[in-house]
């Protein structure tokens, strides 16, 4: 009934020459008028040149992202607040004109308020993603894993060019501001799905993850560090050993308010990841391998480990930055498929959970 509507407008303001804003507050308001063709020329007639504009010829290349369910209109209202696009209803019009409403692809584009609002359109619809190079960081790789999927994904890029690249540097992000130029950015390569131009160059790579890293967690962390006394790298630290540890992400706050309460204690943190890190395998260890001699061995050495083991996900790093206030200094997996743990207060309750999941 309202395309009816519409279109009565529509023929009603044609025939007095002129598009009445009538028909642009009902498109603003609902997108998907956008699909009948008579309604996509008045708009066209209205802002058609808005398409060929771009925001800021002078922008700078930036991430982006679009979420899993996201509707076209919600993306093209972030883009325009952000300043990529002019003009939302413009990127809309494209979108729709050229039948990519629908086919907006999931993960991190990199866009640039320079880029006119067609080539915008063109880069975050499906059809364009499946002309680039996808790069998925799964959540807990530690920095070598990494290496692995860009090297595979980008096969001119060697490792060596990559790690080269993937090192605090000059890198202007506020995360990493008083870090040692030479360390490795281990734990500040965001994960997610990400996609390239297939001759992306190490450097890009690592700034499109670190600009990620940053938009997703950088104030976050930045806003804790007072209250958590700790600083944003100590965080990311905590953070990637509360990703290995936490199968569920539920748990995160309760598993970072365990680690919190050793530290402020001075207690080992005994943390089995750190030493799966320091072997250099994610495997189960034995009883030598508690006992190697490592910084990473959190079973031998007190406080958190010299670096981050892993690149941990947003859940990981809000629980470090957040953890959940208890009492609890212990905890021990279920052993089923939950990926579930008990959490003990006393060593007394810790040997008691133990036994009761099988683990004597």
């Amino acid at each position: 009934m309202l395309v009816v509507i519409v279109l009565v407008i529509v023929a009603a303001t044609q025939a007095q020459g002129a598009l009445g804003s009538t028909v642009m507050d009902l498109v603003a308001q609902r997108p998907t008028l956008l699909r009948q063709a008579p309604i996509r020329a008045l708009v066209s007639a209205r802002i058609g040149g808005e398409v060929d504009v771009a925001a800021d010829p002078s922008g700078a290349a930036r991430t982006f992202e679009i979420e899993r369910g996201d509707t076209a209109g919600a993306v093209a209202q972030r883009l325009e607040d952000q300043g990529i696009v002019r003009d939302r209803l413009a990127l809309l019009l494209v979108l729709y004109d050229e039948g990519h409403e629908d086919d907006l692809q999931a993960g991190i584009h990199t866009v640039s308020a320079a880029m006119t609002t067609r080539q915008v359109a063109q880069a975050i619809a499906a059809t364009a993603t499946a002309q680039q190079t996808t790069l998925r960081i799964i959540e807990g790789w530690r920095l070598s894993e990494i290496t692995d999927a860009v090297t595979k994904a980008f096969p001119k890029i060697t490792q060596d060019a990559f790690l080269k690249a993937a090192v605090v540097g000059t890198h202007p992000q506020r995360s990493l501001a008083g870090l040692d130029p030479k360390l490795p950015l281990e734990g500040f390569l965001y994960p997610d799905t990400y996609f390239f131009k297939p001759d992306a160059t190490a450097d890009t790579i690592v700034n499109t993850l670190l600009d990620t890293f940053e938009s997703k967690a950088g104030a976050t962390l930045r806003g804790a560090t007072g209250d958590q006394k700790r600083s944003v790298y100590d965080l990311v630290k905590l953070a990637s050993i509360v990703e290995r540890e936490a199968r569920d992400r539920t748990e995160s706050p309760r598993i970072a308010g365990v680690y919190a309460n050793r530290l402020r204690i001075g207690m080992k943190l005994d943390a089995d990841p750190t030493i799966q890190y320091a072997v250099g395998q994610w495997r189960v260890l034995t009883l030598d391998d508690l006992k190697i001699d490592s910084p990473y061995n959190t079973y031998v050495v007190a406080g958190l480990p010299p670096t981050p083991i892993c690149s941990p996900g947003v859940d990981a790093l809000n629980a470090a930055a957040k953890p959940e206030q208890n009492d609890y200094f212990y905890f021990v997996a279920k052993n089923d498929a939950s990926g579930d743990h008990l959490f003990a207060r006393t060593l007394d309750e810790q040997e008691a959970n133990r036994k009761k999941v099988g683990n004597d």
